[in-house]
């Protein structure tokens, strides 16, 4: 049948011309640095929200003027924080993985030697239907499997790239745009509160000698410092909220949805490689 060997014939010349156009390798490329660059930038933004509290668990509002003590501890309000902030690190861990690895696949699908395996193994099933001497069932199944392979390694990863970010851009994209903005947000205001901390404690070092009413003093900066902490409080479970935003947007993103990609390709791979395409197209009639 004539139209089933001009189909065939012009789908792997398709294949074989796409692999070679190099606007969708960089295109490809540049979504998956773009990929990089966002996970970098809220890294960042974490890696600042460490320091933060770093600087607050060395710090403890305590003094004792005429044996009056004023003591604040912060422990427990940087616990969650510290626990959302070690499940971040894992999930940028996975996440920077996941992007590692699709890259050296992309670079792995763009080399020369991918790109001639495949243009070899394509040119051999088109010798096997235009000439007849050279015609063989099992040869031709052979072939065919050996094209499947090498057009796995070279459009697998471009695709399921274009595919992620298709599905950030349109999903995604607010959802991530609104926590990173809220949770830089948050960093300069947590930033903030530290310094009215650091600030009314020395003043308070410093004025309590000269103040006539002691008590009234020592009152009037425990309540300053109350106030404080609950709004740094509030802050961080703000900053929380965010995060776990981001985290979702991360998994799905970078591990969810290149793991469901790869199952439903590697499905579509195993089906493709039992199957007897000779006999199934009815190819030894052509």
């Amino acid at each position: 049948m004539m139209y089933k060997k001009l189909l065939i014939s012009a789908l792997l010349i398709s294949l074989v011309s796409f692999s070679f156009l190099k606007p969708v390798d960089d295109f490809s490329s540049v979504q998956l640095d773009k990929a990089f660059a966002r996970s970098i930038t809220v890294f960042a933004i974490v890696r600042t929200l460490n320091g933060l509290i770093s600087v607050l668990q060395g710090t403890e509002v305590y003094a004792t003027p005429a044996g009056v003590g004023v003591n604040f501890a912060v422990g427990q309000i940087l616990d969650p924080m510290n626990d959302i902030l070690e499940r971040f690190s894992w999930i940028m861990l996975m996440s920077s993985v996941s992007l590692g690895i699709q890259e050296l696949m992309l670079n792995l699908g763009q080399t020369q030697l991918i790109q001639g395996f495949l243009a070899l193994s394509a040119l051999g099933l088109l010798m096997s239907l235009w000439i007849p001497p050279l015609w063989h069932k099992k040869g031709f199944n052979l072939v065919f499997k050996t094209f499947i392979i090498f057009s796995f390694l070279r459009f697998f990863v471009p695709l399921s790239i274009l595919l992620t970010e298709g599905i950030y851009t349109y999903g995604l994209h607010t959802q991530y745009e609104e926590a990173k903005s809220s949770l830089e947000l948050s960093q300069r205001q947590t930033e903030n509160i530290i310094h009215k901390i650091n600030t009314s404690q020395n003043q308070y070092k410093t004025s309590w000698l000269e103040s006539l009413n002691l008590n009234q003093q020592i009152q009037s900066f425990k309540l300053k410092m109350q106030v404080l902490w609950n709004d740094l409080k509030l802050k961080f479970n703000h900053a929380i909220e965010y995060m776990l935003t981001l985290i979702a947007i991360f998994i799905v993103q970078s591990v969810l949805f290149p793991l469901l990609f790869l199952w439903i390709a590697m499905k579509l791979f195993k089906w493709l490689a039992h199957i007897n395409m000779a006999d199934s197209l009815k190819l030894s009639q052509v």
